[in-house]
């Protein structure tokens, strides 16, 4: 029982995490719409980066098993790299029709997306370590 409620503790505190990050994706997408690539724009790869937040937000809660741990962790590990790197150098995505990705600036809604991704990050490395870590059911033979 107390494995369980522990369980579910870091489970919401993951998706937590990733729905902070969701909302202020969803919310800056429009000022970026303006950053435009050959196939998508900035805007357009942060209403992606919300959805699989939200998306992972969900399935880290309802689905108890390692692939939805595994799966956000995985998301907010990518969207803390992407963020801290375009803070510092230039990511050019023009080969494969993306914007070139690059903001020097920390700002209030940067900080916290970012604070809130390292807490999905670290929250969900707990459930896949407890997920490989937990004993499996030996699978009983048939005597004859």
């Amino acid at each position: 029982m107390r494995a369980t409620v522990a369980r579910y503790a870091i489970a919401s505190t993951a998706a937590l995490g990733l729905a902070v990050s969701a909302a202020i994706h969803a919310r800056l997408a429009l000022p970026f719409d303006g950053n435009r690539g050959a196939w998508l724009g900035q805007g357009d790869l942060f209403r992606i980066q919300a959805a699989l937040d939200a998306l992972a937000a969900v399935a880290i809660v309802v689905l108890p098993r390692l692939l939805p741990a595994l799966a956000a962790a995985l998301i907010a590990a990518a969207g803390t790299a992407l963020l801290v790197f375009t803070v510092f150098l230039p990511l050019d995505l023009t080969a494969v029709g993306l914007p070139v990705l690059f903001e020097p600036v920390w700002y209030a809604d940067k900080a916290t997306a970012l604070a809130a991704q390292l807490v999905a990050v670290a929250a969900a490395a707990v459930l896949v370590a407890w997920r490989l870590r937990a004993p499996r059911p030996v699978p009983l033979r048939e005597t004859r």
